[in-house]
């Protein structure tokens, strides 16, 4: 789930539960936490069923009360078919192009962590970059790639970050993996 389809959840609870929500950013923030890991379709369903109920008309339900039942994204793996795990976080999936497509995310954000706390001395947001569209994260992956082209000694590395921009040709990669 996303931060705007939480805000959304919020709006349809500030809606229905007037005066209910005192701070609204706050509130999503706070649900955000927790509800990233949810099937947005599978809560709101949720929240409609429980606004349905009698004990829910004057107040919402709970976080916890909302999610009890709903089972994480990342927990959906059918057991019965094969399974396979990524190699770096241990996540588990039943398509291996899931898994391909997972673990060149993973690997490219546990690179962008490794940089960020290298050259900033700080912690990046995982889960926010796990998330991101392919385009969003490729255009910041992208800068990051050439701040550190830029600042690094190491000149082996600097060169493989230069072919991810400028394709080398079969000789030229050639020469480089032989050397």
């Amino acid at each position: 789930m996303t931060k705007l389809e939480v805000d959304e959840l919020v709006n349809l609870i500030d809606m229905n539960y007037r005066g209910f929500i005192k701070e609204p950013i706050l509130f999503s923030k706070k649900w955000y936490e927790y509800l990233y890991q949810y099937s947005f379709e599978e809560v709101e369903n949720k929240l409609h069923e429980c606004m349905s109920m009698e004990q829910f008309q004057y107040q919402p339900p709970t976080l916890d009360y909302l999610i009890k039942d709903l089972t994480k994204i990342q927990d959906r793996v059918d057991l019965s078919k094969m399974i396979v795990y990524c190699q770096f976080c241990k996540r588990i999936f039943n398509s291996i192009n899931e898994l391909h497509i997972h673990e060149n995310r993973c690997r490219s954000v546990r690179y962008i962590a490794r940089q960020y706390q290298k050259y900033f001395n700080r912690e990046v947001n995982k889960r926010e970059l796990y998330e991101m569209d392919n385009e969003e994260f490729n255009e910041k992956y992208d800068i990051l790639l050439k701040y550190v082209e830029k600042h690094i000694s190491d000149e082996k590395e600097k060169k493989i970050i230069n072919f991810i921009f400028n394709l080398p040709g079969k000789e030229t990669a050639k020469k480089f993996i032989n050397s």
